[in-house]
């Protein structure tokens, strides 16, 4: 993906998007916990948050939200305190950014597929 051929607007898009997959994705993850290939999935798709979040300064303030809570939760995964607080931050975290996404598209009410 190359993000120099898209404009502000459709980045944005894509954004909030992917964070909605990784969203639904990281909720059947709670549910097992020990699934090996989600797992990965997940680890790609927060590669490709990575690009386009860096990629969008005015949402900066909320994407360090979802990278702090996101380190959160990887240590309470590996034992070091609650991961079922941790993973409900990094949610709301990555909910506010996706929602920040979709305002500043003028896009409140529309449900991704």
């Amino acid at each position: 993906m190359h993000i120099k051929d898209f404009s502000n607007r459709v980045i944005t898009f894509k954004l909030a998007a992917a964070l909605e997959k990784y969203e639904m994705d990281l909720r059947v993850l709670a549910d097992t916990w020990l699934d090996a290939e989600l797992c990965r999935r997940l680890q790609a798709e927060f590669g490709e948050l990575r690009i386009l979040g860096a990629s969008l300064p005015r949402l900066s303030v909320a994407w360090v939200a979802v990278l702090v809570s996101r380190t959160r939760l990887l240590q309470a995964l590996g034992g070091r305190t609650s991961s079922a607080a941790a993973l409900q931050e990094h949610l709301l975290a990555v909910d506010g950014l996706r929602k920040r996404c979709l305002r500043s598209i003028g896009a409140q009410t529309v449900a991704l597929a």
